[in-house]
Order: structure tokens, then sequence, then C-alpha cells
């Protein structure tokens, strides 16, 4: 009996010769084209940057002038910080000197030895108790000028404020950690000590 051959006996035993080119194994790197977007920020970035600070800063300046200008004084029995109001309580809340002025804020205002006023105020920012005390020297010639010492939560701030007669209505407050700003004074109205955390 004849027997078939197996499948190994079909497998070629000679070996056998590729050829493979090895230089073409080396990886080729393709440029890639950068994408539109890319090549407009190439061109145009700077110019984008810098139209795009313009707009910042024009946003500040609006933002500046449509704020309302804050305000404080006295007007009859009403005292007016930065549009809230505080009112003199009947019987002065029990003092027997200064005059107390009760609201959002405490402020009593008495008379200054050697003439002028002091005020001390008490109020809160964002959840911290603020205390104030200032001290409105003598009017000059030219001037009204007093110093305030703001204690916000553990820091102190001082402040000293002029009210120059030549620009009427308006103090300038220059304080120790940099701030600067306007106040106005309406007319037809007084100006008061402005021991309060105002613009803050």
């Amino acid at each position: 009996m004849t027997r078939s051959p197996g499948p190994g006996a079909r497998i070629e035993r000679d070996p056998q010769h590729l050829l493979v080119p090895l230089g073409a194994l080396a990886p080729m790197r393709r440029r890639r084209r950068p994408s539109a977007g890319a090549r407009a920020w190439r061109r145009r970035g700077p110019e984008l940057v810098a139209a795009l600070g313009l707009l910042l800063a024009c946003a500040a300046v609006l933002v500046t002038l449509t704020r309302p200008p804050l305000s404080v004084y006295l007007e009859g029995d009403t005292v007016h910080v930065a549009g809230a109001l505080l009112s003199h309580p009947a019987g002065n809340g029990g003092l027997s000197s200064g005059r107390l002025y009760a609201g959002a804020a405490t402020l009593l205002l008495a008379p200054a030895p050697h003439g002028g006023l002091m005020a001390s105020a008490i109020t809160y920012l964002r959840g911290e108790r603020v205390t104030g005390v200032c001290r409105f020297g003598p009017p000059t010639a030219a001037a009204l000028t007093e110093r305030c010492t703001l204690r916000i939560g553990r820091d102190q701030v001082t402040c000293d404020d002029t009210l120059r007669f030549a620009v009427p209505g308006t103090w300038e407050r220059h304080c120790s950690d940099g701030q600067a700003l306007r106040v106005e004074v309406p007319s037809g109205t007084v100006a008061i000590p402005m021991p309060f955390p105002l613009g803050r």
C-alpha cells in the first residue's frame, strides 16, 4: 500500500535569500505644513496682542468713567458715605459729648484739641472689622487737611486727605498702601472727616 507524502514532504529545505533594502528602513521625516491658523498667528500675532491690550485699557477707562463718584458729606442730620446713610439718633445715643451717627457704620464726631475736628468710625469690609480715626486740622488759606488711620483686620493703613479750596468739593486721598482716590463733597453740604475704607 502506497502512502501519500505528508505535509512535511512538501517543504523545501533549501535556504532562501531575501534581498532586504536596508537603506529604505531609515525613518523619513515628512515636513508637515502648518495650519492656516498657525500661519495667521505667525503673521499677525503681535498685532493681535497689541489690539487686545488696547481693548483692555479702553475697558478699564470705561469702567472708571461710568463708576459713580465716591462722596462723603453731612447734610442736615444725615451723613452720606459712598451712598450709605448714617442718621443722628434721638438722645445722641446716650452720649454726653460729641455727635453720633449710626447706620451701616457708626461714626462719632467730636471737637479736637487746638481746634479742628476728630472722628472715629466702626464698619465692616468683606466681613472684617474696620476701625478708623481721623484728625481734621484747622483750615489754612488754601486747603483743609486730615490724617486718618484705618485698621482693617490686622492691617493698618494711614491716609492723608486734602480738600483744596481751588478745586471746591473734592477731597484727594493718598494712603500708605498706594491707594489714591478722589471723594466728592457736593455744593451746599458740609465736609466732614472720612474714617472709612473708601474705594476698597
